[in-house]
């Protein structure tokens, strides 16, 4: 399970990386090199493999071993990789009870490390479906880690979003219509594909407008695949202009052909997926299943995608 944090996973304290003066010798050009690669553990963009690479010629340079965990607990925490964080948990346990203030990397405190301690577990009992052992966990880690409780609460929105979608079969048969007041539903627009992903925007949602370029990314290498991408719009009807008039003018600024839909008024599909903000992605099968539900940009709908087909590649 993962899940889509914000950025405030990423600046967790200091990151205690000092520009090192030219290199007199052996001892401080190791000193240099044991530098360069700390710095290489912490890139945001690293992968699991070369993370684990990096690691190891880490070790090897002398780098202490309580910053390599850190740069392995921050990396697991910026994708949100569950699985990765739960095998490096013994880990992160040893760094709790040895932390070193003045070796800190991006730790501030040892509550710090307690915290995320706990948040691991309760995604591990989330995975489970154990409420209780995520209900006592995810309380423990705000508890010592008040700054990062805004964080913490996303996760327990969508683990209870979640839980409803589980047992949620969508009517893809609700009437719609698209931009250019055709009447359609989801149904229509699956046809006989394989998967549904619907992408719900507005006009006067700015990070839905900025994500449009990457709808038409996913839209054109998703489609390779039998998934079908299109766009629902969330514009009310003014005295000026209808919903349909809104989503048209965009669709055609954007010159996009993907199916460009409009939620009836009464915002059926709003109520059922829990669409409180957006933008919000809805991955659904055939039958309504809901396979992912959640931020466009969040890398648990690309592991629903992959679960669809093991060829599609995260783009």
């Amino acid at each position: 399970m993962k899940f889509f944090l914000c950025a405030s996973f990423l600046c967790l304290g200091h990151l205690s990386l000092h520009a090192q003066a030219p290199a007199q010798g052996a001892a401080e050009q190791a000193a240099a090199d044991g530098k360069a690669l700390l710095q290489k553990l912490f890139t945001q963009n690293t992968t699991q493999e070369e993370l684990l690479a990096l690691a190891k010629d880490a070790n090897k340079a002398g780098v202490p071993r309580q910053q390599i965990i850190e740069a392995k607990l921050i990396w697991g925490l910026r994708h949100q990789e569950i699985p990765f964080l739960v095998k490096i948990l013994p880990e992160v346990e040893i760094l709790a009870t040895s932390f070193d203030p003045a070796l800190a990397a991006a730790l501030p405190n040892v509550d710090t490390a307690k915290s995320f301690i706990a948040y691991i577990k309760a995604m591990k009992a989330a995975g489970a479906k154990d409420d209780e052992g995520f209900k006592s966990n995810i309380l423990e880690a705000i508890w010592l880690n008040p700054q990062q409780a805004s964080v913490f609460l996303q996760s327990i929105e969508q683990v209870r979003r979640e839980s409803k979608m589980a047992a949620l079969t969508a009517d893809l048969n609700i009437p719609l219509t698209n931009s250019a007041g055709e009447a359609t539903t989801l149904s229509d627009q699956l046809g006989t594909k394989k998967a549904l992903l619907l992408d719900f925007w507005a006009s006067w949602c700015g990070p839905c407008m900025k994500l449009m370029p990457r709808l038409q990314e996913k839209a054109k290498l998703l489609s390779a695949h039998g998934i079908v991408v299109a766009a629902v719009n969330k514009d009310d009807s003014t005295p000026d202009a209808t919903a349909e008039a809104k989503a048209e003018k965009i669709r055609v600024e954007l010159n996009t052909t993907i199916p460009w839909l409009v939620e009836p008024q009464d915002r059926p599909y709003t109520k059922a997926f829990d669409l409180e903000s957006i933008p919000r992605m809805v991955l659904l099968s055939p039958e309504g299943k809901v396979l992912f539900n959640g931020h466009p940009e969040d890398p648990a709908l690309w592991t629903a995608l992959k679960k669809l087909d093991p060829t599609i590649e995260a783009h």
